[in-house]
């Protein structure tokens, strides 16, 4: 049984695989047709350019799943950021899988999920300043994962990020993702510390950087076959 876009799904034939901080989960010169399902931690989807530095394109968070074949023409490459367990489906099981209406239906709804993410991201890298690229990310990353049922009082969610990681993704600098936390902090907005993130006026921040989590929620429309 594994959870995929919030749903629960049984799936027979394939196998788990598990990768520790800092591993190399898929690279653009693997040419193995496979579907990842992330079950546990958090990866992330990231090119390396020449000149040494990251670009991460993507959050990979528990029940989202990674289409190789996709990831490979992209060039790009996957990194597991905490432990992480997969759900490996390759071969004959994946090809029945591929066959299946549900098989179908989930592979396109996660590219549709994954196009408006992005186009969110362009948007926010190339309009939105430091503070407000920075408070847009962090809100979307606790709207993907939703409330912790651990620590019902939190309002906000457990984070394995790095500040270069998120600095990866917003396109600043480590130095300057500091400054724009201590901030946030300061203006009663949110806190990052230890491994957590804590909204402290949740809505005063969503209006500020113009938070609409709508795009979070695309649905493709399926014509059954």
């Amino acid at each position: 049984m594994v959870r995929i876009q919030g749903q629960r799904f049984t799936l027979s034939g394939g196998s788990h695989r598990a990768y520790d901080d800092g591993d190399i989960v898929f690279d653009p010169e693997a040419r193995k047709a496979a579907l990842l399902i992330l079950v546990s931690g958090w990866a992330v989807s990231c090119k390396s350019l020449p000149n040494g530095t990251r670009v991460v394109l993507e959050f990979i968070l528990p029940g989202d799943i990674i289409w190789t074949p996709s990831v490979a023409t992209a060039r790009e490459t996957i990194e597991a950021i905490s432990h992480v367990q997969f759900y490996e489906l390759s071969g004959h099981v994946l090809a029945r899988y591929l066959d299946s209406n549900t098989g179908q239906n989930i592979i396109l709804s996660e590219m549709m999920r994954c196009h408006a993410r992005m186009s969110e991201r362009l948007a926010n890298v190339g309009r939105r300043d430091a503070l407000a690229r920075t408070g847009h990310l962090l809100l979307e990353l606790a709207a993907r994962i939703g409330p912790d049922r651990k620590r019902p009082g939190l309002d906000g969610f457990l984070c394995p990020l790095t500040q270069s990681d998120i600095g990866d993704a917003v396109g600043l600098s480590t130095v300057h993702i500091n400054r724009v936390l201590k901030d946030l902090r300061v203006n009663g907005l949110l806190s990052f510390r230890n491994g957590t993130v804590e909204f402290l006026n949740r809505r005063k921040l969503e209006e500020l950087v113009e938070f609409d989590d709508s795009y979070l929620a695309t649905q493709p429309q399926i014509i059954p076959r």
